[in-house]
């Protein structure tokens, strides 16, 4: 082990910081990014760009896999349980891409899940407790950089006039290098994750700043609220009361308290930037005009400012697309159609985690993707009632967390694939377990 440190990290530790932080960067990048500017001559900035983002991500799998090995007598298995299930999970992904006609370049997302599990079993080596918290700190600021990038989404909502909800804005973005930039699901989603764990990394300054915490929340329920992402507002909801909660105090004041800063502000605050909206586009918008009132203005308001859904099963035709994922995957039951399997059947996600990963790995791997979340969802109670036994905010909002994007893949592919949701409820998870098994003191 090398024992030189910077900052009082090793430069082992290093690599895997910088490694953990190339992982993030290479979220939307594939081998047909490399294709295109190393056989289709494609040297434009943006092909260059997610080029070099994937090539570091490849490189990293030999060189982790190599200290892998080095260090496999170190690694107790037995306290890896996650790490197991995990793996075997995006190992049965590849069969399906070598029996049928998806493309073996869809492979880059196996070896991208690969190179976090491989990051973190190493991490619970050199690393010491307290240094786990970077892993995390990263986190939080990889999504602020995706929420600041995504800043066009926002802006074109304020410069239209015809716009009451952000739902709308989305499409390719130059700050993504040409690629597509969050829809409003993974947008809502990334704001309520930010501000999780915000005060998960926070947690001391937000128990003196009760006002600072509440102004914080209130922006970020707003901007859920405005994405018009019922999953993502299911699952704020579902935080809110499991925080409340958390504090014990069940009280007339509390309640009353709770309702006003949880639900009432966040859409007084909503009805207001869309009240503002209106009328710095339409000056008369508070005059009566054509014998409208303005209660009746307001009412149109509220009626555009909700997102259309199917009447019958209010969703976005996701059961449709379950129903067609579940009658093409007979021919390939067994190992699936390989990563991105959803794509392949169906030509789009296949929005629920269990069923991605019927389709991408079939039912070997569907096993092992339960087994995961089970495990998980074993970890998630045990933390979330040590917490309340503890009064231990840190390990609630982990846990929570946690519970949350489990939750979550019932709706989204979330976790099943390489993504955002997967590699924060392993980093979450793998703290968690940290702090479990004490591996290093």
């Amino acid at each position: 082990m090398i024992n030189k440190k910077i900052l009082d990290y090793s430069f082992t530790e290093i690599f895997l910081i910088c490694a953990y932080i190339i992982c993030w960067l290479s979220i939307s990048t594939s081998y047909q990014d490399i294709i295109n500017v190393y056989k289709h001559k494609l040297f434009d900035f943006n092909n260059i760009m997610n080029s070099t983002r994937q090539i570091l991500n490849f490189l990293l799998f030999p060189i982790l896999s190599i200290l892998f090995l080095k260090n496999y007598k170190n690694i107790f298995f037995s306290n890896e349980i996650i790490f197991i299930f995990s793996f075997f999970y995006f190992l049965s992904q590849l069969p399906g891409l070598f029996f049928t006609e998806n493309s073996l370049l869809n492979s880059c997302y196996i070896i991208s899940a690969f190179n976090v599990l491989l990051i973190f079993i190493l991490a619970n080596i050199y690393f010491k407790k307290d240094n786990h918290i970077i892993f995390i700190k990263i986190t939080l600021l990889m999504l602020i950089i995706i929420s600041v990038l995504n800043y066009k989404t926002i802006f074109l909502f304020f410069s239209v006039a015809e716009g009451y909800t952000l739902y709308t804005f989305f499409g390719s973005n130059e700050n993504f290098f040409g690629k597509q930039g969050p829809r409003s699901t993974g947008s809502s989603r990334t704001y309520l994750f930010i501000f999780i764990i915000t005060l998960i990394i926070f947690q001391r300054f937000f128990k003196e700043k009760y006002i600072v915490k509440n102004i914080f929340y209130i922006l970020i329920a707003a901007l859920v609220l405005l994405f018009q992402s019922r999953t993502t507002v299911v699952l704020l909801i579902l935080y809110l009361f499991l925080s409340f909660f958390f504090k014990k105090d069940f009280s007339f004041k509390a309640w009353i308290r709770f309702i006003v800063i949880s639900f009432i502000t966040p859409i007084i605050v909503v009805y207001s930037i869309l009240i503002i909206k209106n009328i710095s586009y339409n000056e008369n918008f508070l005059k009566k005009e054509n014998n409208q009132s303005f209660s009746k203005k307001l009412t149109d308001v509220n009626q555009r400012s909700i997102r259309p859904f199917d009447p019958i099963t209010y969703s976005s035709g996701r059961f449709n697309d379950w129903k067609l994922i579940i009658k093409k995957i007979d021919s390939s039951i067994i190992y699936g159609y390989g990563s991105q399997g959803d794509r392949h059947l169906i030509q789009q996600t296949a929005s629920n985690g269990l069923l991605y990963a019927l389709s991408s790995s079939g039912v070997t791997g569907l096993l092992f993707f339960i087994l995961l979340s089970l495990t998980c969802f074993f970890v998630v109670c045990k933390k979330f009632l040590s917490s309340l036994k503890k009064n231990s905010i840190e390990e609630f909002n982990v846990s929570t967390l946690i519970f949350l994007i489990l939750l979550r893949s019932i709706l989204e592919s979330s976790y099943a694939v390489f993504s955002v949701d997967f590699i924060i409820i392993y980093t979450l998870t793998n703290y968690l377990n940290k702090k479990n098994f004490n591996l290093k003191k």
